[in-house]
């Protein structure tokens, strides 16, 4: 340690347990209907598991430092193991969304020597798809099941054979070690696996501690998954790091409806001091009544991972009488990059206050930061941190005089339209003014003059009713920048997200196109196949099939004047 601050997250969670072992580390509400009965894991059992599965995971691969992947639901295990095998080795926590190929290539990257994947229950296939994909790794890596047993070996039957023993000299980590890879990208093609060191990790949590101004008083509600910095760093290790207790709603978090449902209800049964969750989690719980809960140990809500609406903001001063502080963050920086000032009344439209030992600088409009969070770079790739230590984020925005950062699109995001640049958020924040509107999402449509036209899609809130041509004349009237005004305002029952909640405009762009191809293809040729689709290296290219021999030559000029690429043609 350097001046009595933890510098790997080993140091950290020793440091969190020495004034009080015996208080509750984690709750885990197994059964909404008997919250009371929840397990609970006091700081000295997380230790002792942890030191239990060091030893397990060093003598079950014979490697000092193994690289253990885990595809694992956010449960108290999971955390166990997530901690032990970063203070082991490598940590590589998993998107269990991802396919089998997607797996193959991650783990084949991080050469993976051991893998803690979710033994088999009712509805979910993981542990078949984690015997699949290890069985094809050319080390044929161990698979271990966690909660429900299965195969040659379960966690929770036999950790406790191994040594509770406290390490120390070269038996525990550096702050200089690789402590985990965590990938980045979409639930499509093969991701990067970003490393992280101790000191990015342990940097993170002690930021995020200082600005929430953490205490072992504080118990927070985390549905986020571990393979997510947000889950894993802010509002797990930051919590931990502080004493505090984690509560952990179900073995899908905020996936489970009933968890949105009876939000309220926890946060008074448990006394929960500080609740986050994505946007899209935030709105639905912020669209469920109170219906009395006692909400008083509240202290605020919390949200990041995407640009918070400003009518979230006003939904939670109006219904839970509570300010939505925003977080920014990023895999890349260990999730840390503006964070709440507690000192200062809520901005609205702020994703966070920069502050040291944070650095922001503004290059031709995109976000560059530099920070003791800010990662080495991805496994196997060029680093794209500069030798002085800036990372470019890819988000677009602007820092006030008084530090508050504000994001206003992504780099990539941008709609261009005959040379005109539109960002997406101006059309998504003013629909999302709209009072029906939950969530919206603007995206551009190809077209054969301008490159691209805008189109929005929108989310309705619970209950409300609206039509396409209503939002679309709103908009109109709304917005001065007329080339900002879309094309055509597409509700959908939900938006489509990724497995952390954010939206995927990928998607939207594909449904689009699929609409613009479909009605071109329909009046000439009849009803054909299309189907518009990302490669892995994210270029949107598209199939057709079912098509007339004589209008080959037809279809493939229609795609070229849309600038857009054929992939696939299957005649009839």
């Amino acid at each position: 340690m350097n001046n009595n601050r933890p510098q790997t997250v080993y140091d950290l969670l020793l440091a969190a347990a020495r004034p009080a072992p015996q208080v509750t580390a984690i709750r885990f509400v197994v059964d909404l209907d008997e919250v009371e009965l929840s397990y609970s894991q006091t700081y000295e059992q997380l230790l002792s598991k942890l030191h239990k599965s060091v030893d397990m995971m060093r003598k079950l691969s014979g490697k000092s430092r193994p690289v253990v992947s885990l595809l694992l639901p956010n449960i108290p295990q999971a955390q166990v193991l997530l901690w032990a095998a970063e203070t082991a080795g490598i940590a590589n926590p998993l998107n269990p969304l991802l396919n089998d190929e997607a797996l193959f290539q991650l783990m084949s990257k991080a050469q993976t020597d051991l893998v803690f994947a979710l033994g088999p229950m009712y509805g979910n296939e993981l542990w078949e798809k984690a015997i699949r994909v290890s069985s094809r790794l050319p080390n044929n890596p161990l698979c271990i099941s966690v909660f429900s047993p299965a195969g040659e070996m379960h966690y929770d039957s036999e950790v406790h054979l191994y040594q509770n023993v406290h390490l120390a000299g070269d038996e525990a980590p550096a702050p200089s070690d690789i402590a985990a890879y965590y990938h980045t990208g979409g639930t499509t093609g093969t991701p990067k696996l970003a490393c992280h060191t101790h000191a990015n990790q342990t940097a993170a949590a002690l930021a995020v501690m200082k600005s929430l101004q953490l205490s072992a008083k504080d118990i927070a509600i985390n549905g986020l998954p571990i393979f997510h910095v947000a889950g894993a760093i802010v509002n797990s290790l930051a919590i931990l790091g502080a004493g505090g207790q984690l509560v952990l709603p179900t073995v899908a978090g905020f996936r489970n409806p009933e968890v949105i449902r009876r939000h309220w209800r926890l946060i008074q049964d448990l006394g929960v001091t500080i609740s986050s969750g994505i946007p899209t989690s935030m709105a639905s719980m912020l669209d469920v009544p109170l219906e009395g809960a006692d909400i008083s140990s509240l202290r605020f809500l919390l949200s990041g991972g995407a640009p918070v609406p400003m009518k979230l903001h006003e939904l939670a001063l109006e219904k839970a009488e509570r300010q939505l502080y925003q977080a920014y963050g990023m895999t890349e920086c260990s999730g840390v990059i503006g964070l709440p000032n507690l000192a200062k009344t809520v901005v609205w439209g702020s994703v966070g206050h920069i502050a040291p030992p944070v650095e922001v600088r503004i290059d031709s409009g995109e976000i560059c930061i530099r920070s003791p969070m800010v990662f080495p770079g991805y496994l196997g790739l060029d680093s794209p941190v500069t030798q002085d230590g800036w990372l470019k984020t890819g988000d677009l925005g602007y820092v006030d005089e008084s530090g508050n950062l504000f994001i206003t699109g992504r780099a990539k995001d941008l709609i261009i339209r005959s040379g005109h640049n539109i960002d997406p958020a101006l059309i998504e924040g003013c629909l999302e003014q709209h009072p029906a509107v939950g969530m919206a999402a603007a995206v551009g449509m190809p077209d054969e003059y301008a490159g691209e036209l805008p189109v929005a899609y929108v989310q309705l809130r619970a209950g409300a009713e609206i039509s396409s041509e209503e939002l679309l004349a709103y908009v109109m009237t709304h917005i001065a920048e007329r080339p900002a005004c879309p094309k055509k305002v597409i509700i959908l029952e939900a938006l489509p997200v990724t497995a952390v909640g954010k939206v995927y405009k990928p998607k939207l762009r594909e449904d689009i196109t699929d609409l613009l191809l479909e009605e071109l293809f329909t009046r000439r040729i009849g009803p054909i196949g299309i189907k518009s689709r990302h490669t892995d290296s994210g270029r949107l290219v598209v199939d057709l099939w079912d098509i007339p021999l004589s209008e080959a030559e037809w279809c493939r000029n229609q795609l070229k004047r849309l600038n857009l690429q054929l992939e696939k043609l299957v005649f009839r």
